[in-house]
């Protein structure tokens, strides 16, 4: 069986731009774009998009798009060639097939499969719904892994393209002092953990306030996503990631000069208060400063872009959904070479990816399914 080896090294990159960073250097300096918004065609069907698309995802090729109905345990796929809702896949939460009745995370794979996990259940399973493989493992099945978090290894975790290998992050809510990549092979059950040195500041940027039966939680988060490849370990909280490449078994932990935004967020709070006012007063103090999504991959331009989002401030915080937007570009390297601010635009891209050149978001026009495309010039 396959043997998980250990870690050898970190290599720390600053990634900068070729000729220094210079203004002259910005690819987005002199951005110009242009916002198309298109319906999906879903037939007789009705999708219910009332939980918006934070359950969504996409196929590898960018031509499958599936929308996750919680409510219904089904999967809509949609052509994004033609915009036509193409197929319905249903699912069930209980019995020998059941994928749980925790939100899920949906990851495609091939010949019409699907990688589901969820706080309760973990595997693969086919598009009719079968149970294909169980990868559902508590802590204490999985050797060498020296973490004890009680319960099932579920946080985040993903599977490698070749699905020979779970990866995987220490939950923040039972690890509040390190943040830590588990790397676990299902079929020998053996693993081990790598430190995320940058990643724990992000850990005390978070406020919970329990009384009463009450319960009110914000904080900052750290994500995993594959992209060319790679595993990518980021932070909304600050611009460094960690890029980890599987096939060599490397992880670097890379920098990035801003000079348009702070490169991350700072603050002392209270992770825990016993006063609604004092919750509010605690996460007043980081979530006005600028965050980070995660890296998107177009691959036409074979350009890495990642936004930027400040939080505007509103009298009422129920109100608070507009923000300041900025972009920021890479080479394939990573290197830093645009950033700008989006002034015409005020609202978060809701689960956006690329597609021949073009940014793709998700939008409710109507309570209907469709995207804002974006064509960008620069």
């Amino acid at each position: 069986m396959k043997k998980l080896l250990p870690l050898f090294s970190i290599i720390i990159i600053t990634a900068c731009s070729e000729n220094g960073n210079s203004a002259s250097d910005n690819i987005l300096e002199n951005l110009t774009y242009s916002i198309d918004t298109l319906l999906v065609d879903t037939g007789d069907e009705i999708i219910d998009i009332g939980q918006g698309a934070r359950l969504s995802s996409i196929s590898k090729d960018s031509k499958k798009y599936f929308y996750y109905d919680l409510k219904k345990a089904t999967i809509s796929e949609i052509d994004l060639q033609t915009l036509e809702l193409s197929d319905i896949y249903q699912f069930s939460k209980e019995g020998p097939n059941s994928i749980g009745f925790s939100p899920p995370r949906i990851q495609p794979l091939s010949n019409n499969r699907f990688f589901f996990a969820s706080s309760a259940n973990v595997g693969i399973y086919s598009n009719t719904g079968e149970k294909e493989k169980s990868l559902k493992f508590n802590f204490k099945e999985i050797e060498g892994l020296d973490i004890d978090e009680g319960g099932i290894i579920s946080y985040k975790v993903q599977i490698s393209p070749d699905e020979k290998t779970l990866y995987a992050l220490t939950n923040p809510y039972q690890t509040d002092s390190d943040v830590r990549l588990m790397i676990i092979d299902p079929d020998s059950k053996t693993g081990r953990s790598i430190s995320l040195p940058s990643m724990i500041p992000t850990l005390k940027l978070r406020v919970e306030f329990q009384k009463d039966g009450d319960f009110k939680g914000r904080g900052e988060g750290v994500s995993m996503e594959f992209l060319n490849d790679k595993l990518f370990i980021t932070s909304s909280a600050n611009s460094n990631s960690y890029i980890y490449d599987y096939q060599t078994d490397s992880l670097h932990l890379i920098e990035f000069p801003h000079q348009l935004v702070a490169t991350q967020k700072t603050a002392e709070v209270k992770n825990k208060v016993e006063d609604i006012d004092e919750f509010f007063a605690e996460t007043e103090k980081f979530k006005y400063q600028v965050g980070f999504g995660e890296f998107l991959w177009d691959k036409q331009r074979q350009q890495y872009f990642r936004f930027g989002y400040q939080l505007i401030p509103n009298e009422d915080p129920k109100l608070e959904k507009k923000s300041d937007i900025f972009l920021f570009a890479y080479y394939e390297n990573l290197n830093l070479i645009g950033e700008t601010q989006l002034n015409n635009v005020e609202y978060r891209f809701e689960a956006p990816f690329f597609k021949d050149g073009k940014l793709w978001s998700y939008v409710n026009v109507e309570d209907e399914l469709g995207f804002a495309i974006f064509t960008f010039g620069f």
